[in-house]
């Protein structure tokens, strides 16, 4: 009888032992920070790119719409960028030492701060291209203005400063956030109407510029009017 129960209790802590081993292998190890080893998430892949697991953050980051990335040994070492909202609890561990999982933003599209104005940061408007010309950032609203028929913006630092003007009605609400905090977007004010250049009404019957249709900011930042 003592043999009986001396089985059932090595067998019973050997149940244990696994169940316990199963939950601790569950658990994804952060060390406070917003990637870590041996992990991975579950579907929702964007795009993939080869590259060192050091710089898949960084190409999440750079990717429109990446919001958690995997990183694998795959092909050499390939970046699956992931999209949708998500949390570090989505991660599951792996028996891959090497493998690479990571939130970006705490997971979440961050909303589009406007800040009072009429264009913002780390956002873009899908589209609608109806020219491009390469200039600062700084000076994309006002070639937006000049340019008939654009009614909103999107600037990027690609090929040294892109400034991509679009055609059509469009509101704020319109515009994507993006991971990167280099681009621009904005609206002008009669975006929801087609845009057309009407000079004699800028202009006082003098020449001058009429001030009740144009503001001045000098020695701002301001994208002006």
């Amino acid at each position: 009888m003592i043999k009986i129960l001396s089985t059932w209790t090595l067998f019973g802590c050997i149940v244990v032992n696994i169940l316990f081993l199963d939950l601790v292998k569950c658990i994804v190890n952060w060390n406070g920070n917003d990637w870590a080893m041996s992990c991975d998430f579950r579907g929702n892949d964007l795009s993939n790119a080869l590259t060192s697991s050091e710089r898949c953050g960084g190409k999440c980051g750079e990717t429109q719409g990446c919001t958690h990335f995997t990183w694998t040994g795959y092909s050499g070492g390939t970046c699956w960028m992931k999209s949708g909202a998500v949390s570090k609890t989505d991660a599951f561990s792996t028996n891959d030492p090497n493998m690479v999982c990571g939130v970006v933003n705490g997971g979440q599209q961050g909303a589009i701060q406007w800040n009072g104005n009429n264009w913002a940061k780390s956002c873009d408007f899908r589209g609608n291209d109806l020219f491009n010309v390469r200039v600062s950032a700084e000076l994309c609203g006002g070639k937006c203005v000049e340019t008939q028929g654009c009614t909103h913006f999107t600037w990027t630092p690609y090929n040294g400063g892109t400034c991509w003007m679009k055609s059509g009605a469009v509101s704020k609400s319109d515009a994507v956030p993006t991971n990167d905090p280099n681009m621009i977007c904005g609206v002008l004010e009669n975006s929801n109407s087609d845009w057309t250049r009407v000079w004699e009404d800028n202009f006082d019957w003098n020449g001058g510029v009429d001030p009740n249709r144009w503001e001045f900011d000098v020695g701002g930042d301001g994208w002006g009017k």
